[in-house]
C-alpha cells in the first residue's frame, strides 16, 4: 500500500518580528522581515505574496496582527516569548 502524497504544498517561509530575534532564520532560507513596532509588523504582513506558505512571528509581532491572523492564511506559528 502506498501513501497518498497529493496534498503537498510548496511555498516560501517568512519570519516577522524584532530583528535580533528573527535574523538567524535567513540562514535557513526564510524571508526575514524585521518589525520593531505596529506599523512595521503591518507593513511586513502586507508585503507577503501568494507564494507565502508559512509565517513565523515573534510574540511581539503577533500582538500587532490580531485581525490579520484571524484570516487563516497563510499558516502561522508564534515563537514563544
Amino acid at each position: 500500500m502506498t501513501a497518498d502524497r497529493t496534498l503537498t504544498t510548496a511555498g516560501t517561509v517568512a519570519v516577522i518580528g524584532e530583528h535580533a530575534q528573527v535574523r538567524g532564520y535567513a540562514l535557513a532560507g526564510a524571508t526575514v522581515l524585521a518589525a520593531a513596532d505596529d506599523a512595521d509588523a503591518r507593513r511586513a504582513w502586507a508585503s507577503l505574496d501568494e507564494h507565502t506558505a508559512l509565517v513565523v512571528l515573534t510574540s511581539g509581532a503577533a500582538a500587532h496582527l490580531d485581525a490579520e491572523l484571524a484570516a487563516g492564511w497563510p499558516l502561522t506559528a508564534v515563537i514563544a516569548p
